[in-house]
């Protein structure tokens, strides 16, 4: 395997913590040092800077002098790839038989890594995922994301976040994540948009452990913080991405609609039947509200909104599912009816 395996000389596994970064290096400072408070020991740390265009190769150098006996490296992308070919390049170059992945712009508790291996309990499970919680909203568009990485599910994950998860060395080399996501929105002057947070980047790879046959858990106590400010341009940007992002994924894998999608798409498509005949009109509506009702159960259930938090930013929601819908529906035609590098693949 690309970057080898070892051990600790009593047996414990060393962890290869992965980190890709662009042009935060305020908050990749702060990531940097609660790496340095962790309980587990035995571990690794790689960050992959993608062209970063502040400081941030200095705040390496600083980070690297200032803790000699910790074992780190640092390295930088000659060209901007975006975020997995950042973290898949870490993985090749990593060494220890679990490999973590951590955004720039997330604070682990001290005990992170710790809880997550403690979950890797069998050898079916190839994958842990986190914990990711949110500091207080400033704004209502902070206040209307909240809750948008956190995962749920007792044991079993429904799904991985790229922020917060710990893979079995194998299954990762095996799987592997997608780098043919669509590209990261750019700043007028040419650099990536880093106020806009990845949507998607995993879950090709937790489609894939699936299909292989390995469990993928949940560890509810391993938590990160994940300190990323939203504006009303970062938002609008976040949900369109979103769109195009799960829209990429459906035709990749040839999955079925999504199910945030489906209720907005099939009201619309019946629509036009409710102006040739009034009594599809109760079709639409049945269809809207049932888009309505999983938006609430999702924000109050999965999210953890208080209800008076999604009565705020029920109204925000529904523009942001709207420019999500637009994302996904412009995304799905783009595939459908241009060419592309896309490579599909049928899951068993």
């Amino acid at each position: 395997m690309p970057g080898g395996s070892e051990q600790h000389q009593d047996g414990r596994p060393i962890v290869s913590v992965v980190i890709p970064t662009c042009n935060r290096s305020e908050v990749l400072a702060r990531c940097l040092h609660a790496l340095t408070l962790q309980t587990y020991s035995d571990y690794e740390i790689i960050v992959v800077d993608d062209c970063s265009s502040d400081d941030t190769p200095r705040v390496l150098e600083r980070f690297g002098i200032r803790h000699p006996k910790l074992r780190f490296r640092s390295l930088r992308n000659e060209h901007h790839g975006g975020a997995n070919p950042s973290r898949n390049r870490g993985i090749h170059e990593s060494k220890g038989d679990y490999i973590c992945l951590i955004d720039c712009d997330s604070i682990a508790r001290p005990d992170w890594l710790e809880r997550l291996l403690a979950r890797f309990d069998s050898p079916r499970v190839a994958a842990v995922t986190g914990m990711v919680e949110d500091p207080p909203a400033t704004n209502l568009y902070e206040l209307t994301l909240k809750g948008l990485h956190r995962v749920h599910g007792k044991t079993q994950a429904n799904r991985l976040i790229a922020g917060n998860m710990c893979i079995r060395r194998g299954p990762l080399f095996e799987c592997r994540l997608d780098e043919d996501r669509p590209a990261q929105p750019m700043t007028k002057d040419g650099t990536p948009d880093v106020t806009v947070s990845g949507r998607g980047d995993e879950e090709g790879l937790f489609l894939r452990l699936r299909a292989a046959g390995y469990e993928v858990r949940t560890a509810h106590d391993a938590v990160v913080l994940h300190d990323h400010p939203f504006s009303r341009r970062s938002f609008f940007r976040q949900a369109f991405r979103g769109g195009r992002s799960a829209a990429h994924l459906v035709y990749k894998y040839y999955l079925p609609q999504r199910l945030d999608m489906l209720p907005f798409i099939l009201t619309y498509a019946t629509l036009p039947l409710a102006l040739i005949h009034g009594s599809f009109l109760g079709v639409s509506l049945f269809f809207l509200m049932g888009a309505l009702v999983a938006i609430i159960y999702n924000d109050l259930f999965r999210k953890k909104k208080t209800p008076i938090e999604t009565i705020i930013t029920f109204p925000m929601l529904l523009i942001y599912y709207h420019v999500r819908l637009a994302g996904y529906i412009l995304e799905t035609v783009r595939l459908r009816c241009t060419r592309h590098e896309t490579t599909r693949i049928r899951l068993c």
